[in-house]
């Protein structure tokens, strides 16, 4: 390490303890000299743009995050996000797969205790609510497929419906914790968007998305792989974060809100019928509540018998939106 760079991550130290303290123009002051020694340094460019933020100083906290994005590309670290919410770039179609997966790859040592013990999170039980409905139609021996199943949460009632149970995830250091639960029979790292959900030719029965599609804000592409991946009669059963506009959303929380209003013509551009949805509590931030939607969605079959099913499963759901 050179001499400038020991000095920088010297007077990076120091602005990150003046932070802590609350000086934040001291801080930014430090920052700043950082970035003057070692300004091909990504990391110190990222904090002194969130500092900055804080000061405020909009201008030269978008400066600085896109000096960040022009020595980091992947973006690992979120700038994009911030600028977005700075109204100083479009909303993104989704977060960028390098902050994701940093992003959960830094949290799964504790990502359970801090789902359920500091944020109440109630998307197993919400999905286990929806599979209960389409439980006497699915087959024995079902392919199940948990997208983005994390660290495991959601795998204890997709077992129940399940021949063969498999998880992926774009964080590696989840998929070893989903591993160990024992639940699954694979699970293998992949992005949901732009790899294949399955490594064979299979096909699933029923698919579930447990608090991911909070991280993707167009999700057309997700319908149409869910149309691709299903078998005829098959279920997607999922969650979101419940927004209010036909646009799409992305909150300060750095999570996409969908309403229903603009995922319906997503669902019928992939030709996938609606079963059922219904809304929900997913969690809580700030000792306040998260509202969520949980949809439950069926590939069509062209047997008409097999659509009395569908009929049957959707007479004795609950459609309020």
């Amino acid at each position: 390490m050179s001499d400038d760079r020991l000095r920088a991550a010297r007077r990076l130290d120091l602005g990150l303890a003046l932070a802590e303290e609350g000086d934040i123009p001291a801080a930014v002051e430090a920052l700043t000299a950082a970035c003057d020694l070692a300004p091909a340094w990504p990391e110190a460019q990222f904090a002194l743009a969130g500092l900055l933020e804080r000061l405020p100083d909009r201008a030269e906290a978008e400066r600085r995050y896109n000096a960040y994005l022009a020595l980091e590309p992947d973006d690992r670290m979120g700038a994009q996000i911030r600028l977005s919410l700075l109204g100083a770039a479009p909303v993104p179609d989704r977060l960028p797969a390098a902050y994701v997966e940093a992003l959960f790859d830094q949290e799964a040592h504790r990502f359970d205790t801090k789902m359920r013990d500091r944020l109440a999170y109630r998307g197993p039980e919400v999905i286990a609510e929806s599979l209960a409905e389409i439980a006497p139609h699915m087959p024995d021996g079902a392919r199940v497929l948990d997208l983005g199943c994390g660290t495991g949460l959601t795998g204890q009632p997709l077992r129940l419906l399940a021949g063969s149970l498999e998880g992926i995830d774009l964080s590696s250091k989840m998929l070893v914790q989903a591993a160990a639960t024992g639940l699954y029979d694979t699970v293998r790292q992949a992005d949901i968007l732009t790899d294949g959900w399955s490594d064979n030719a299979a096909h699933f029965h029923l698919i579930a998305a447990g608090d991911v599609l909070n991280y993707i804000g167009d999700l057309g592409p997700v319908m149409q792989r869910a149309a691709e991946f299903l078998e005829p009669g098959g279920y997607f059963v999922f969650t979101v974060e419940a927004g209010t506009d036909t646009d799409i959303e992305l909150g300060e929380g750095h999570r996409y809100r969908h309403s229903a209003e603009r995922l319906r013509p997503w669902i019928a551009a992939a030709l996938l019928d609606v079963v059922s949805v219904n809304q929900c509590v997913l969690r809580e931030e700030k000792r306040r509540p998260v509202n969520g939607l949980v949809w439950t969605l069926r590939k069509p079959v062209l047997d008409t018998d097999m659509m009395d099913v569908g009929r049957a499963v959707r007479g004795g759901a609950r459609d309020p939106l």
